[in-house]
C-alpha cells in the first residue's frame, strides 16, 4: 500500500513538474503539405538549437520565460524567423510552420551539378575540380560561394573533393579509388539531391566521422518527396542545351507505403558554331530515380532506392595562350566567346569530336531506420554500384601528331632553332652574314611583326604569316581535327601494308569501378547532456582500367605494340644480356597474345584491375549544456589493394629481369616474378590472372571540438582534428597499365621492420611512412541578430608526406617516363568572413570574403623511371633505371583555384513570391600548377641527388640561364633556389594567373524568379539565371605548366649526349582553363 501511494505521488508530481516547465513546440510542413525532417529550429536569443523528428516535429523544454526569436531552416527551403513570445511555466504550439521551397537554389543546383561533371574531364591527366558542388548549407558563407563562387573553381579552404565525404542515406559513396563522389551519376535529377544533410569540416557529426571538408548526406527516403507531380523546362547555352524533368511523388498512403520518382533529360546536338560555348561538342543523357518506403508504425521504416544517368558527352581542352589569341581574334569579329576547342573536326562535313565520355552509374541502395525507443536509434543501409566511363582520344602509329594544337602546327614551332641562348632571335646566319635590311644606324636589331607578334628576321616572315592568317580565320584543315585525311592515311596503308597496323584510331579508355558498400550507424541520449553516436561502415571496390579500339578509321587493323618500347629497341638492347628475340618482347603489351590484331572494340594495350578493402569504426560523444557544448570522436580505419591482370607486359618481363640481381624483379610481377621469368617462351602454365603483392593499411583519427556561447546571439567555436590517411588506390603504382610496381614508401610500409632495422628508425614510423600525415583546425565567431547574421573563420592546417604521380615525355631520355613524388609537405591556412545584413523588408546584403595562403612547406623526392624499361642514365657502376632527385617545391602555392576571393551580394524578395539577386565577385591569387619536371635539382646544379649527371642543365656553358648579381654570385631565392635570368625563368617560375587588367579579376552574376500560386496547391515557377554577366573572357580558372622541358642539340656534336635546354622556352607553354562567357540557365517548373 505504503509503495502504491510512493508511486501515485510520484507520478503526479511528475506530470505537474512536466506542466510546469516552459516549453515550445511545433510542426514543420512544406507548402504540399509534407512534413520536413532534419530541419534546424534554433532559438536565437537562449543560443538552444534542435532537430524535427520524422514527423517534422520539434520540442524544446526548460526555456527562459522571455521574447524569443525562432529561426528555422531546411535545406531546400527558404528560411523562416518567427517572433515568440514563451509564457513561464506553459506550453506554447506553434502549429504548422509553412517553409516555400527555395526553387531558386533548385535551378542552381542544376548548374552545379553540370559543372562537377564537366569538371571530370582528363586532359592529359590534369582536371580541375571545385568542391562540394551541391553541398550548399544554411551557413552564410557556404551558402553564398557555393554558387557565386562556382565559375572560378573556388575550392574551399584549398582543399580537393578527396577530403570530403558525400554519402546517400547514410552510405559512403566516396569511390574508394579515386575518392571522389561521382556527381555525374546523378546528372540531372536535382530531386534526388534537393534533401541533404551538411556538415561544415570539423565539426559533430551524426552520420559520419567526417573530414576536413564538408560532409554531405543525401536523403532520398520517399517520405521526403511532396505528394504530387512536377514538371519542368530548362534552356541554356551551356555544354548542353535543354532538359526537361518530371516528378511524381505519392506521398505516405494508408498502408504505410511511399513512392516517388523523377525522370530528367538533357540534350545538345553537335554545336557547328565556332566560338560559342560547347563548340564541337554534343549532349545526351536520361536520368531516372526511383524510391519507395515501408513503414511499420512510427518506429520502423524501410526504403529501397534506385538511379542512373546514362550520358553521351563531348570534351573540351585547356588552352595555350597563343591558340587562345589566335583563335580569339575570329571570335572578335562574330558574335560569342573565346571558347577554342581542338577536339573537333568536319567528317563529310558533319562535327565530329575525338574526345567523347560515356558514364553510366546505375546505383541501388536499401536503407532500414529502427527507432527502438526514445533513446536509442538505429540505421542500417547497404548499397552497391557499377560507374562505368571511359572516355575517346585519338591515337597513330608512324604518323603525324593529328592535334591541331600540336607545338609543331602552330605558328611558334617556327621559332624552334631561330631563337639564340640569350632568348633573342637570331640575327645572324651560318655564314656571321646579318639579317635584315640595313638601315642608316647598320643593320636592324628589333624584330619584325605580325599580327601584333614579334618575329625574327631568321624566321619566314611569309610563311609564319600564313600560318597565323590560317589559325586567326579558323581554317578548318589547320585548327580542326580533319578526319577526312585520317581515313586517307588509313586507306592508302591497307594499301601499301595490309597486314600492317593502323595509322590512326580512336581508342576508348575504360575507368570502371563497382563497390558494395555496408553501413551501420547508431545513436543513444540515454545519458543526460550527452549523445553517442557509432558507426561502421564497409566497401568492397574493384577498379576496371583496359582499353578498346572504339573506331578504326577505315583500317584493317590495330597492332597490339607500344610504339615508344618498339622505337626505343636499340637503346634497351645494350642495357643487359639478352638476345634480339628477348628485347623484342619489351614492345608487346600482352606477351600471352604477340602482335595481336586488334579490331573494333578488341582490347588492347592494358587490362587489369585493382582490389580495394575499405572498413571504418568510429565513435563520437557529443555534451550540450546551456553555455557549452563539447565532442569528441575517434575514428580507425583498414584499408588494403591489390593489382591483378590477365596480360602479360613485356616492359614488366624486362623490368623483372633487370631485378633480378637485387630481388627487385618481384616489384613488377609480384610473387608471379619467379614463375614467370622461368617459364621461358612457354608461358601457357601460367595463372590466367597474375595477383600482385596485396598492401594493408591501419590509420587511426581523432578529432574535438568545443563550442562557447557567449549569449543566445554570439558564440565561440574551436574544432581540431588529426589524422593518417593512406594513398589513394590512384596514387599507389607507378604505372599500373604495364606492372605492379608501388611508390617506394608502400614497401617501407610493407616491411616496416626490415626498414626499420635498415634506416636505425622506429617500426612504428615506418609503419606509417606511407601514409599522409594531417592535423588541423578552425576557430570561429559566429553570430547571429534580427538584422545581421554571420561569422569569421580562421583555418590552419598541415599535410606531411603526401603522394602525386606523373607522367610525360621526356626530352633528355626521348622517352615516356612515370614519376611518383613523395614527401610531399603542404600548408593551409587562411580566414573565412561572411555577414548578411537585413536592408528593410525586401533586401539583404550578404557580403563574403576568403583569404587563403596555399603552400608547399618542403622538397619533395622524384623516382623517374621509363615506362620501356630502358637506362635513363649512367654512373662507374653501371645503368641507371631510376634516377632519383629532389624537386624544388618549398615556397610554392598549391594550385587550388583563386585563394583571394570576395563577393556582394543584394538579394530582393517580395511576400508575393519575387526573387532577384545580383553578385559581384573578385578573385585573385590564382596559380599555375607547376611542373615537377622543371624545378628537379639536378637543373639547377648539374647533379642529381643520387649523384647522377644531368644531360643538360640550367647553368650549363651553353645554356648559362643561372642569375648572377655584379659580383658574379648566384642569385637564390627566399627558399634557397638558384634564380634564373629571362626567359628561362619562364620554364620554373610559378605563374601568377591574375589578369592584368584589373577589370578582368571581376565575375558579375544575375538571377531573377517569380513563383505564382494557383488554386488547389498548384504553382508555377520561373527562374532565369545569367553568370559572367559582362562577359569577361579573360578569366583564368587554372591551368598547368606541361611537363616537356624544351630541348635542342648544339652543332656538330653527337646528339645521345649533348641535348642542352633550349633558349625557345616557349616550345612547350602552359595551358590554362578559362571561365565561361556570358552563359544562362532558365528554367519553368509547374507543380500540380
Amino acid at each position: 500500500m505504503r509503495k502504491t501511494i510512493i508511486a501515485v505521488f510520484l507520478t503526479i508530481a511528475t506530470i505537474l513538474s512536466t506542466n510546469a516547465q516552459t516549453r515550445l513546440v511545433g510542426r514543420l510542413i512544406s507548402e504540399e503539405q509534407q512534413v520536413i525532417e532534419g530541419a534546424t529550429v534554433t532559438l536565437a536569443v537562449q543560443g538552444i538549437t534542435t532537430t524535427t523528428n520524422a514527423e517534422g516535429k520539434f520540442s524544446l523544454t526548460y526555456l527562459d520565460a522571455i521574447d524569443e526569436e525562432v529561426i528555422v531552416e531546411a535545406n531546400g527551403y527558404i528560411s523562416d524567423i518567427l517572433l515568440v513570445g514563451l509564457v513561464a511555466n506553459q506550453l506554447t504550439d506553434l502549429g504548422d510552420i509553412m517553409l516555400q521551397t527555395d526553387f531558386v537554389r533548385e535551378a542552381q543546383d542544376e548548374v552545379l551539378l553540370n559543372i562537377a561533371e564537366i569538371d571530370m574531364n582528363d586532359d592529359e591527366g590534369k582536371s580541375q575540380s571545385m568542391s562540394s558542388a551541391t553541398s550548399a548549407s544554411q551557413d552564410v558563407f557556404n551558402s553564398t560561394i557555393s554558387y557565386a563562387w562556382s565559375n572560378a573553381r573556388y575550392r574551399g579552404r584549398g582543399y580537393d573533393q578527396t577530403y570530403e565525404q558525400n554519402y546517400i542515406e547514410g552510405i559512403s559513396f566516396n569511390a574508394a579509388e579515386r575518392g571522389q563522389f561521382n556527381f555525374s551519376a546523378m546528372g540531372g535529377l536535382n530531386d534526388a539531391t534537393r534533401y541533404r544533410e551538411v556538415v561544415e569540416g570539423i565539426e559533430a557529426n551524426n552520420f559520419t566521422f567526417g573530414s576536413l571538408g564538408l560532409s554531405t548526406n543525401y536523403m532520398q527516403s520517399a517520405t521526403n518527396y511532396a505528394q504530387g507531380w512536377k514538371a519542368a523546362l530548362a534552356g541554356t547555352n551551356r555544354n548542353y542545351k535543354g532538359a526537361a524533368r518530371a516528378t511524381y511523388a505519392s506521398g505516405l498512403m494508408e498502408n504505410g507505403w511511399a513512392f516517388a520518382a523523377q525522370l530528367a533529360w538533357r540534350y545538345s546536338p553537335y554545336i557547328d558554331a565556332k566560338g560559342e560555348i560547347g563548340e564541337g561538342i554534343s549532349y545526351s543523357s536520361v536520368g531516372y530515380f526511383l524510391t519507395a518506403e515501408k513503414q511499420w508504425g512510427k518506429d520502423k521504416r524501410l526504403s529501397l532506392i534506385t538511379f542512373g544517368a546514362p550520358t553521351r558527352r563531348g570534351q573540351s581542352s585547356a588552352l595555350t595562350q597563343e591558340t587562345f589569341d589566335l583563335t580569339n581574334q575570329y571570335n572578335k569579329t562574330t558574335w560569342g566567346h573565346n571558347n577554342y576547342n581542338p577536339y573537333w573536326g568536319y567528317q563529310d562535313g558533319q562535327v565530329r569530336n575525338s574526345r567523347i565520355v560515356h558514364s553510366y552509374d546505375p546505383t541501388a541502395i536499401v536503407s532500414f531506420d529502427w527507432k527502438i525507443n526514445e533513446e536509442n536509434f538505429l540505421k542500417a543501409g547497404v548499397g552497391y554500384h557499377y560507374s562505368m566511363y571511359s572516355n575517346s582520344a585519338l591515337t597513330f602509329y608512324n604518323a603525324p601528331d593529328p592535334r591541331p594544337d600540336y607545338y609543331r602546327n602552330l605558328p611558334s614551332f617556327l621559332w624552334d632553332g631561330q631563337v639564340d641562348k640569350d632568348g633573342y632571335f637570331i640575327g645572324k646566319d651560318m655564314n656571321g652574314k646579318p639579317l635584315g635590311a640595313v638601315t642608316e644606324g647598320g643593320y636592324i636589331k628589333f624584330p619584325l611583326e605580325y599580327n601584333g607578334q614579334s618575329v625574327g628576321h631568321s624566321i619566314n616572315l611569309d610563311t609564319y604569316a600564313a600560318l597565323t592568317d590560317l589559325w586567326t580565320s579558323r581554317d578548318d584543315n589547320a585548327t580542326q581535327i580533319n578526319w577526312d585525311a585520317l581515313y586517307a592515311a588509313n586507306y592508302a596503308n591497307n594499301q601499301n601494308n595490309p597486314a600492317g597496323s593502323a595509322r590512326y584510331i580512336v581508342e576508348r579508355r575504360h575507368n570502371d569501378i563497382q563497390e558494395a558498400m555496408i553501413n551501420l550507424n547508431y545513436r543513444n541520449t540515454t545519458v543526460k547532456h550527452m549523445t553517442l553516436i557509432a558507426g561502421l561502415e564497409a566497401k568492397a571496390s574493384q577498379g576496371i582500367h583496359y582499353k578498346t579500339v572504339d573506331d578504326l578509321l577505315g583500317a584493317n587493323q590495330w597492332i597490339d605494340v607500344d610504339p615508344f618500347a618498339e622505337r626505343d629497341i636499340k637503346e634497351l638492347a645494350t642495357n643487359i644480356g639478352l638476345t634480339q628475340a628477348d628485347i623484342a618482347n619489351v614492345k608487346q603489351n600482352n606477351l600471352r597474345n604477340p602482335n595481336a590484331k586488334v579490331t573494333d572494340h578488341g582490347r588492347f594495350g592494358y587490362d587489369y584491375r585493382i582490389n580495394m578493402l575499405n572498413a571504418k569504426l568510429w565513435a563520437q560523444n557529443e555534451w550540450n549544456w546551456n553555455s557549452v557544448d563539447l565532442y569528441y570522436g575517434l575514428q580507425f580505419t583498414y584499408s588494403s589493394m591489390q593489382r591483378t591482370t590477365d596480360m602479360l607486359n613485356g616492359r614488366a618481363w624486362y623490368l623483372a629481369r633487370l631485378g633480378e640481381a637485387n630481388n627487385h624483379h618481384y616489384y613488377y610481377l609480384a610473387d608471379a616474378a619467379d614463375e614467370v621469368l622461368a617459364a621461358g617462351d612457354d608461358l601457357s602454365q601460367l595463372p590466367t590472372r597474375l595477383a600482385g603483392y596485396a598492401h594493408h593499411f591501419v590509420d587511426p583519427a581523432i578529432k574535438a571540438g568545443l563550442t562557447y556561447k557567449i549569449d543566445g546571439r554570439n558564440q565561440l567555436k574551436l574544432n581540431a582534428m588529426t589524422e593518417t590517411k593512406a594513398p589513394l588506390a590512384r596514387d599507389a603504382y607507378i604505372s599500373p597499365r604495364v606492372h605492379d610496381r608501388a611508390v617506394e614508401n608502400i614497401y617501407r610500409h610493407d616491411y616496416a621492420r626490415y626498414y626499420a632495422q635498415q634506416y636505425g628508425t622506429s617500426w612504428l614510423q615506418e609503419y606509417f611512412s606511407a601514409s599522409q600525415k594531417i592535423a588541423g583546425g578552425d576557430l570561429t565567431y559566429a553570430f547571429n541578430y534580427p538584422v545581421v547574421r554571420g561569422r569569421i573563420t580562421g583555418f590552419f592546417t598541415q599535410f606531411w608526406n603526401g603522394t602525386e604521380l606523373n607522367g610525360y615525355y621526356d626530352d633528355e631520355a626521348r622517352t615516356f617516363v612515370n614519376q611518383s613524388l613523395t614527401g610531399i609537405n603542404r600548408r593551409h591556412m587562411g580566414i573565412e568572413a561572411a555577414a548578411a545584413v537585413k536592408l528593410g523588408l525586401y533586401f539583404t546584403l550578404t557580403g563574403v570574403l576568403g583569404i587563403g595562403d596555399y603552400r608547399y612547406t618542403s622538397n619533395a623526392l622524384a623516382i623517374t623511371s621509363a615506362e620501356n624499361g630502358m637506362a635513363l642514365a649512367e654512373n662507374a657502376y653501371g645503368p641507371i633505371y631510376e634516377l632519383r632527385d629532389s624537386v624544388l617545391m618549398q615556397g610554392l602555392h598549391v594550385a587550388t583555384g583563386p585563394q583571394l576571393n570576395t563577393s556582394l551580394k543584394l538579394s530582393f524578395f517580395h511576400p508575393k513570391m519575387w526573387f532577384a539577386d545580383i553578385t559581384l565577385s573578385y578573385f585573385d591569387w590564382n596559380y599555375l600548377d607547376y611542373a615537377p619536371a622543371r624545378r628537379m635539382k639536378g637543373l639547377f646544379t648539374g647533379t642529381r641527388a643520387d649523384g647522377s649527371a644531368v644531360n643538360g642543365w640550367y647553368g650549363d656553358t651553353y645554356t648559362d640561364a643561372i642569375a648572377r648579381d655584379e659580383a658574379g654570385q648566384i642569385i637564390y631565392d627566399a627558399y634557397g633556389v638558384p634564380e634564373l635570368k629571362y626567359p628561362y625563368n619562364l620554364l620554373s617560375d610559378q605563374e601568377m594567373l591574375t589578369a592584368t587588367n584589373p577589370l578582368h579579376r571581376f565575375l558579375v552574376d544575375v538571377s531573377i524568379g517569380k513563383l505564382i500560386y494557383l488554386k488547389n496547391r498548384q504553382s508555377i515557377s520561373i527562374n532565369l539565371t545569367v553568370n559572367n554577366l559582362l562577359n569577361n573572357t579573360h578569366f583564368k580558372t587554372g591551368g598547368y605548366q606541361q611537363a616537356r622541358l624544351p630541348r635542342q642539340t648544339r652543332q656538330g656534336v653527337d646528339d645521345s649526349e649533348n641535348s642542352v635546354i633550349s633558349p625557345n622556352v616557349w616550345k612547350f607553354p602552359s595551358k590554362y582553363y578559362y571561365a565561361w562567357g556570358t552563359n544562362f540557365y532558365l528554367n519553368i517548373q509547374y507543380k500540380f
